[in-house]
């Protein structure tokens, strides 16, 4: 999510493969009663993607450029929020996108995406079955698994001790140590799983106590932040950063002795990105030529090694450094992933929250 999820950091470096285009990896077109490709000249020899902060090594991009000759562009984003405003303006010049399970489900229901044909993935059969036909694209009509993973907080374990619940980010004696990532649903799931509730909660007298319970925690935050909130806890800056599980894993790599990341005992986000084609995209088989390339083993794994969020890939692992495959941080165990859920679409609730969130990042 994670998303999450806004500057990409040293993995896509400076560079952008630049043909002068915003980029964006968006969804999947209906065939009957779907987004149709509106009538736009194709770009021959380009792509544009849009895609979450820090999730595409610019080793992989180079490399797909030299053996194909088609120049990739990307823009990025750092909420499913975003990604959705930027669709729905109907400007939007994205040819892959790359939105939650949850936000999957939003952008079929609002045509914004196309049906895939799975005929040009044929590396789709090296997806693991567990993570295929979810309740949010059943048949995986829309959508590809990218990466997954869980939405939990990093911290300084040499100066706060031991933690394993969200209450560490509602404890005045963290103020001003906080950080909480810039993602409405990410942020009331944090404190709905503090309340015992679930993250897809749609009563409104529970939402208002979470709103309050976010109003008050507003004071002890530092920074909401989804694009940088690993470094900013690597620098010291804060001591507790919600945030997604691989950038976290990440810095705490690099100082593990000081550094720790966890999945509260009161559950937390499985999140799961799954890359589309958007329906106004113009270079369609050019996405489906990035699609199935990212897909490959090998080159799957270099993903995964340069940003270290777990993929979906079965042949990938082989080639996955195993460090990265050995992180419960980055493939959790399955009591770890027993104690999360998916972040589900909650309808015209949606609304609600987005009032009260207008109200807390207000204050």
């Amino acid at each position: 999510m994670n998303r999450s999820k806004a500057a990409l950091g040293a993995l896509l470096g400076a560079t952008i493969l630049v043909a002068g285009l915003a980029a964006g990896l968006s969804g999947c077109a209906k065939k009957e009663g779907g987004a149709k490709p509106a009538a736009q000249a194709q770009e021959p020899g380009k792509l544009n993607i849009y895609i979450w902060s820090a999730y595409l090594p610019k080793e992989v991009i180079d490399k797909f450029s030299a053996e194909t000759g088609i120049k990739v562009n990307f823009d990025t984003y750092d909420s499913n929020e975003a990604l959705l405003e930027k669709l729905q303006s109907g400007v939007a010049d994205y040819d892959l996108v790359v939105p939650s399970d949850y936000m999957v489900k939003i952008l079929v229901a609002e045509k914004l995406i196309q049906t895939l044909d799975h005929t040009k993935i044929p590396n789709i059969a090296n997806l693991d079955p567990r993570f295929l036909d979810k309740k949010f694209d059943p048949k995986n009509q829309y959508s590809v698994p990218y990466f997954w993973g869980t939405t939990g907080f990093g911290y300084n374990k040499a100066k706060l001790g031991a933690l394993d619940s969200w209450q560490a980010l509602f404890d005045p004696k963290n103020k001003g140590r906080i950080l909480m990532l810039d993602d409405m649903r990410e942020v009331f799931g944090a404190t709905l799983k503090s309340m015992g509730k679930s993250l897809n909660e749609t009563d409104p007298a529970v939402l208002k106590q979470a709103a309050d319970l976010l109003k008050k925690q507003k004071k002890l935050v530092a920074t909401y932040n989804s694009g940088d909130f690993a470094n900013i806890l690597a620098a010291g800056d804060v001591d507790i950063a919600h945030g997604y599980n691989g950038q976290l894993a990440e810095v705490v790599a690099k100082e593990p002795e000081k550094l720790a990341y966890v999945v509260p005992k009161e559950g937390a986000t499985l999140w799961m990105d799954n890359v589309c084609i958007p329906g106004k995209a113009r270079n369609v088989e050019n996405a489906y030529k990035f699609l199935n390339y990212i897909m490959e083993a090998k080159v799957n794994a270099e993903i995964v090694n340069g940003v270290s969020y777990a993929s979906a890939n079965v042949p990938a692992k082989q080639f996955i450094r195993p460090e990265i495959l050995n992180d419960a941080s980055i493939y959790p165990s399955d009591e770890v992933i027993g104690r999360c859920e998916f972040l589900e679409d909650i309808g015209d609730t949606t609304t609600l929250l987005d009032q009260y969130w207008t109200e807390i990042k207000a204050q």
